[in-house]
């Protein structure tokens, strides 16, 4: 089948299951560019060129590529732009099949399902200097939040890391930030091309610390924890540490026990080994909105009550691990143990 044929059964598809199990409005794909580094810049629009629903920077959108394919990608952009909303898209070859169909099928003009703003990744607005550290396409929040703190006046330093310029598919982005005020936000980045040799020194980057300054993070699985690394050594508190991933980081060598899962209302579920807490809690009338599956999202966040739990999650901080748990993944950290969680 051609990319068209293909595109029309999809969208047939689209509109019986996703209306049916997720609502969401159909935008007009207004924009498909090819940038550098596999990178294509996608644009969103209201067909009748109405506003689109607010958001803040650190926000992401769930895009249904099609019936089976539901993928989150951050926003970047500026959030005073009502008219538009922008995701960057990275190739992955080795990826689970809903990017290489994106690029595909996503044509301009056409119509997609697309939520209204989600964030899990917000800025923390009472702080005194802001740090922005992107590498690769971990890079597009950061820009969505350039834009807002340079709109409230803020203090903040963009660094964004890449392998050459070739690669990069921001450049011209943040090279040229369009602002009526004359002050453009570009003087506060900092570019880090490894192949011209001034790969960030994370260490002298994040130097200096003092209270109120918050770091911020998003890139692959390496270079978002060398940045907390970088911010523990110059005395961040944990608190201070905001970190995005934008695929699964490596993961250790789990062994899965079974365990019981207790609700608040003294219901007791097991747990087998070979299932996650989010299903047995679904076969058992128990919905948990779920979405990556992988402990990166944090849609699935429960509050913790008691019990020993083996955190798998890539969002909570030690702090937070005290008191909530991140179903898809989390169990409990022996066999057998009971995990009592706030449903």
């Amino acid at each position: 089948m051609n990319a068209r044929g293909l595109q029309k059964d999809l969208d047939l598809k689209c509109e019986d299951q996703t209306l049916a199990v997720y609502p969401a409005p159909r935008l007009v794909l207004s924009k498909a560019e090819a940038r550098g580094g596999d990178v294509t810049k996608y644009e969103f629009r209201d067909a009748q060129g109405g506003d689109l629903s607010e958001w803040d920077a650190g926000a992401h959108l769930d895009i249904v590529v099609a019936p089976e394919f539901l993928r989150q990608y951050s926003m970047s952009g500026n959030p005073a732009d009502r008219k538009v909303y922008q995701i960057g898209v990275l190739r992955e070859d080795g990826g689970r099949g809903g990017l290489k169909l994106l690029r595909r099928v996503f044509s301009e003009w056409h119509k997609v399902f697309v939520s209204k703003p989600i964030n899990h990744f917000p800025l923390e607005m009472g702080a005194k200097r802001y740090l922005l550290t992107g590498g690769g396409i971990g890079i597009t929040p950061m820009i969505a939040m350039a834009h807002e703190l340079h709109a409230l006046g803020k203090d903040f330093t963009v660094h964004y890391s890449l392998p050459s310029r070739g690669a990069a598919g921001y450049l011209e982005d943040l090279a040229a930030v369009p602002w009526a005020d004359a002050v453009p936000w570009a003087d506060n980045v900092l570019f880090h091309v490894s192949d011209e040799g001034t790969r960030c020194d994370l260490d002298k980057a994040l130097a200096g610390y003092t209270d109120g300054w918050h770091v911020y993070t998003c890139g692959p699985d390496r270079y978002v924890s060398g940045v907390m690394e970088a911010a523990e050594r110059a005395g961040f508190p944990e608190e201070a540490w905001h970190l995005e991933y934008f695929s699964v980081p490596e993961l250790p060598d789990y062994v899965n026990h079974p365990f019981v899962l207790k609700q608040k209302d003294g219901r007791k579920l097991q747990v087998p080994s070979d299932r996650a807490a989010t299903d047995v809690l679904a076969e058992n009338g128990v919905v948990v909105d779920v979405k990556c599956s992988d402990g990166i999202c944090g849609v699935c966040k429960c509050g913790l009550v008691s019990g020993e739990v083996e955190h798998r999650d890539f969002v909570l901080s030690r702090k937070q691990r005290e008191t909530s748990v991140i179903l898809c993944q989390s169990r409990a950290a022996e066999a057998g143990g009971v995990i009592e969680v706030d449903l």
